[in-house]
């Protein structure tokens, strides 16, 4: 019994919240923070910094002392930002269409400062992704309605996916060579061929207005963020399931090195929060976050998930919250029926033992007719002596 009551607590374990750990950062609380991405080479954090119109570095050299360095002014508001590490670049994604390139080449004379500005939209730059593969940056275009490919090693442009509808998230997938881009107004995921720069293919979940989007190329899977849940899609087979563990998402990122994904999710205060969810969708746990969390990065040389906190910065750990193995899930949720049958089995048992022992307890016939036959001796003492007088020893004088 004791076993199972473990199995049920053990299978019902989903909270990271003891695993994060507040920094204070007093010029970041407060501040809305759209994208948020790191450099694993140079251990460094950007954070898009909508309130001051820049981009914020943390140094996350060290795991328990993240350390502000500076912020970066880029003449704009910031939204989706990407880390190009082969070419030692941080673009940022601007209001008025444009995408700002900054060095971020330790001990070089523009370190994390604004090298190039290339206009990508007409009015709209969002949210961005880059492929070391391609040398490509995509740039989603919101309401234009299209996805522009920067050319990052000769400069200019690669391509244009034109959608006709709203875009948000884009990203490259590795694993099948496509592009993929979230629109909201089609309640979509949808592929396109790079070859064609055609929409080859939706992933439909009604309801959705998917936003963010991150691609497991392994196992070629997308986690999407919806406006009430989190949706993931199979994108070999076309299947797909939602969950409202965490209650819609924004911008949603994938680590490769530790197989897992993270689910920015802003609401009301009290509402926000940060999703965690195994590579292939498992969902792992959540903590609370502030309404300004709009995105969570990774830092894989510490097995940390980075977010904007409370008081400026919070890490989480997900290995420390990961869920149970599968079986012992199943077990935990076996035993809730198992529990009621097993307290039915063990009825019968309970009572022939209590009443196998009351039984014991009882005295036998024979020791009844024994006790009864002492009482009636002391019973007609005590008669005989009522009436002749007790009875004395003739070896007992009396006392003078």
């Amino acid at each position: 019994m004791a076993v199972l009551i473990a199995i049920v607590a053990l299978g019902g374990c989903a909270s990271c919240q003891s695993t994060v750990r507040q920094t204070a950062m007093p010029f970041l609380a407060g501040s809305p923070i759209d994208g948020v991405v790191s450099d694993p080479g140079s251990h460094r954090l950007y954070l898009a910094d909508q309130g001051n119109k820049g981009v914020d570095v943390v140094d996350i050299s060290s795991a328990s002392m993240p350390n502000f360095e500076r912020r970066i002014d880029t003449a704009g508001i910031p939204h989706g930002l990407a880390v190009a590490p082969d070419a030692h670049r941080l673009y940022a994604a601007l209001e008025g269409g444009v995408v700002a390139a900054i060095d971020i080449q330790p001990g070089s004379p523009s370190y994390l400062q604004v090298v190039s500005r290339i206009q990508a939209g007409r009015s709209t730059a969002d949210l961005l992704d880059y492929s070391a593969q391609r040398h490509q940056l995509l740039v989603s275009t919101g309401t234009e309605g299209r996805v522009v490919a920067l050319d990052t090693a000769h400069g200019g442009l690669a391509a244009i996916y034109v959608v006709d509808a709203p875009v948000e998230q884009p990203r490259f997938n590795s694993g099948d060579g496509m592009v993929y881009v979230a629109a909201p107004a089609l309640d979509a995921v949808l592929q396109i061929d790079p070859a064609t720069a055609q929409v080859t293919r939706r992933y439909v979940v009604k309801g959705c207005h998917p936003t963010g989007l991150a691609i497991n190329p392994k196992l070629q899977v997308a986690l999407a963020g919806c406006r009430g849940s989190v949706a993931l899609f199979n994108l070999r087979s076309g299947a797909m399931s939602v969950t409202r563990a965490v209650q819609g998402g924004d911008l949603v990122s994938y680590d490769s090195q530790s197989d897992r994904f993270a689910v920015a999710s802003p609401h009301a205060v009290k509402d926000s929060a940060v999703g965690l969810f195994m590579g292939d969708g498992e969902f792992i746990g959540v903590v609370s976050a502030p309404p300004t969390a709009h995105a969570a990065a990774f830092d894989s040389a510490h097995g940390l998930v980075y977010a904007p906190g409370p008081s400026g910065l919070m890490s989480i750990a997900p290995a420390a919250c990961t869920p149970p193995p599968r079986w012992l899930k199943f077990a935990g949720g076996l035993s809730v029926f198992a529990l009621p049958l097993l307290a039915v089995a063990l009825l019968p048992v309970v009572y022939a033992r209590r009443k196998s022992s009351a039984r014991q307890a009882e005295p036998s016939f024979r020791e009844l007719q024994e006790r009864d036959l002492a009482m009636e001796r002391e019973r007609m003492r005590a008669l005989e002596d009522s009436m002749f007088g007790p009875q004395v020893n003739p070896r007992v004088r009396p006392e003078p």
